[in-house]
C-alpha cells in the first residue's frame, strides 16, 4: 500500500488496485478507470492524499496539516471544465442569480453613530478581529488549517467582522486602510470581506446573508495563489499569455473550494464571478449584469476598490478619493453594479474614511465618519488651521449640520490621529 496525493491521480488511469482514505474507507474499487466524477468525489471528500493497494492500517502516516493551495494547480487545471460546468448549471436560473434580502435587515439594528471615546479593550478587540482574519486567510492558503475546520473558522471570523461593523462601523471600515505588500493576498482578502460586508449591509440584507458574503469574500482569491508568483509580481504590464494565466484563477478557485466542506454554494458563485463586469467584458464567462450573481457583483466592487488603494508591483496605490471617483465613473460605463458602488460610498463616503481634505475655510481635516447617503458631507476632524499650523485640540465637525462648511478638495499628505477619532 502506498500513499499518493490526489494531485498525482491521472484521469483515465486504469485502477489495478483499490483506493482507500486514511480511515480505511474504500473510495474506489480496483478494475475501474478514473473518471472526472470519481476525482470530484475524492476532492469533495476533503482528502489531500489517498492510499492505493490492499489496506494496511500500520502503513498509514500522519499527514499533519493540509497541503498548501498553491500545490494543487495541476489538479485544478484537470478539473476546471467539470467544476465550471457544475457552477454554470447552478447559475442557470434567475432565482439563483437575483438573491433578495431575507429576514430583518442588519442595517436596521446597527449603531452608526460617531464614537470618539473607545476604550482600550474595544480597540484591543478590533485589533484581535483584524489579526484573526489575516491569520485565517494565511492558514487556509498555506494548508495550516485542516480542510474540515475551514468553514467553521470562516463563519467565526465573518461573525466578528459583522458584529464589529454593526456596533462600530467606522472602526471596522478604517481597518481596510491597513495594508501589507509582503502579505498582500491575506490583507486584501480581509479588506475585501470587510468592504463587502458594508456594501451588503447597505443593501438591506439580513445578518446571516451579510455573514455569508463575508465568508465567501474571505476565500474569494484562493485561486490566485495557484498563479505563478513571477507573473503576479511582475513590475510591468503582463503579456496576453500571462493575462490568460491570471484569468485561470477564477477556475482554479473552484477546485480549492471543493476541498473545503461546509461552505455555502455562494462562495463558489462569488469566487467564480467576481471578475465579471456588467457590460460583459469580464472573465471567465463574459457574462452581462443580469447573468452575474448579485453577491458576486458586491464583491467585485469591494475587490477592485481595495486593489486600487493598494501598492502593486506595477503601480503605486491610488489615493482613496481618486479610487472612489474611479469606481463611480465605472458605473456610468456599465462596468460595475450601481447599487453596490452606492453601498461602498455610503459607509466610506465620497471622501473615504481616513482621507485628508481641505475645507472651504482653508483648514485641513481628516474624514472620520460617513453620513449615509449624504456622500459629500461626512464627519471630519480638523487637524490644521487655515495657515497650515497643527491645532492643539482636535475639533470634530459634522458637515451635515454645518451648512456654511464644505469640502473643497482632498489634501495630499498624512497626519496621524488617535484611533478614537479615526486613522
Amino acid at each position: 500500500m502506498k500513499r499518493v496525493s490526489i494531485d498525482s491521480l491521472k484521469l483515465g488511469t486504469s485502477l489495478d488496485e483499490p483506493i482507500y482514505d486514511e480511515t480505511g474507507k474504500l473510495l474506489l474499487a480496483a478494475g475501474k478507470d478514473l473518471t472526472h466524477d470519481m476525482l470530484v468525489s475524492l476532492v469533495r471528500g476533503g482528502a489531500d492524499c489517498v492510499y492505493v493497494g490492499e489496506w494496511d492500517p500500520s502503513e498509514v502516516s500522519d499527514s499533519g496539516t493540509d497541503v498548501p493551495v498553491s500545490d494543487y494547480r495541476q489538479a485544478a487545471e484537470r478539473m476546471a471544465d467539470v467544476l465550471q460546468s457544475e457552477v454554470e448549471k447552478s447559475l442557470a436560473s434567475e432565482d439563483a442569480l437575483n438573491v433578495e434580502p431575507e429576514g430583518d435587515a442588519l442595517e436596521a439594528s446597527m449603531d452608526d453613530s460617531l464614537q470618539t471615546g473607545r476604550s482600550e479593550n474595544r480597540l484591543g478587540e478590533w485589533q484581535a478581529a483584524h489579526d484573526d482574519g489575516v491569520e485565517f486567510v494565511e492558514s487556509v492558503t498555506e494548508g495550516a488549517l485542516e480542510s474540515d475546520k475551514v468553514a467553521e473558522e470562516a463563519w467565526n471570523v465573518a461573525g466578528k467582522l459583522v458584529d464589529t461593523f454593526a456596533t462600530d462601523m467606522s472602526l471596522l471600515v478604517n481597518m481596510t486602510r491597513l495594508k501589507s505588500n509582503a502579505q498582500y493576498i491575506y490583507f486584501h482578502s480581509l479588506n475585501v470581506a470587510t468592504l463587502a460586508i458594508s456594501i451588503a449591509c447597505s443593501m438591506q440584507f439580513s445578518r446571516h446573508q451579510v455573514m455569508e458574503v463575508g465568508v465567501a469574500a474571505l476565500l474569494h482569491d484562493l485561486g490566485m495563489v495557484m498563479v505563478p508568483q513571477e507573473i503576479l509580481n511582475a513590475p510591468r504590464r503582463l503579456t496576453e499569455v500571462e493575462l490568460l494565466d491570471v484569468h485561470k484563477h477564477s477556475l482554479h478557485v473552484l477546485y480549492a473550494l471543493e476541498r473545503l466542506p461546509g461552505l455555502p454554494w455562494t462562495a463558489r458563485y462569488i469566487a467564480y464571478q467576481n471578475h465579471e463586469r456588467c457590460d460583459g467584458s469580464g472573465y471567465p464567462g463574459k457574462r452581462e449584469k443580469h447573468l452575474i450573481h448579485r453577491l458576486a457583483r458586491i464583491v467585485a466592487v469591494a475587490d477592485v476598490y481595495d486593489a486600487l488603494t493598494s501598492d502593486r508591483p506595477w503601480r503605486k496605490a491610488y489615493h482613496p478619493y481618486n479610487a472612489m471617483e474611479h469606481m463611480i465613473k465605472q458605473v456610468s460605463k456599465n462596468l460595475f453594479d450601481g447599487d453596490s458602488v452606492r453601498g461602498l460610498v455610503k459607509y466610506l463616503s465620497l471622501f473615504p474614511l481616513g482621507t485628508l481634505v481641505r475645507l472651504n475655510t482653508g483648514e485641513i481635516a481628516k474624514v472620520v465618519h460617513s453620513n449615509g447617503d449624504a456622500f459629500d458631507r461626512p464627519v471630519v476632524c480638523v487637524l490644521c488651521d487655515a495657515a497650515g499650523q497643527r491645532v492643539s485640540d482636535f475639533q470634530t465637525i459634522d458637515l451635515l449640520e454645518e451648512d456654511q462648511l464644505s469640502i473643497e478638495s482632498f489634501a495630499d499628505g498624512k497626519l496621524e490621529v488617535g484611533l478614537n477619532v479615526g486613522f
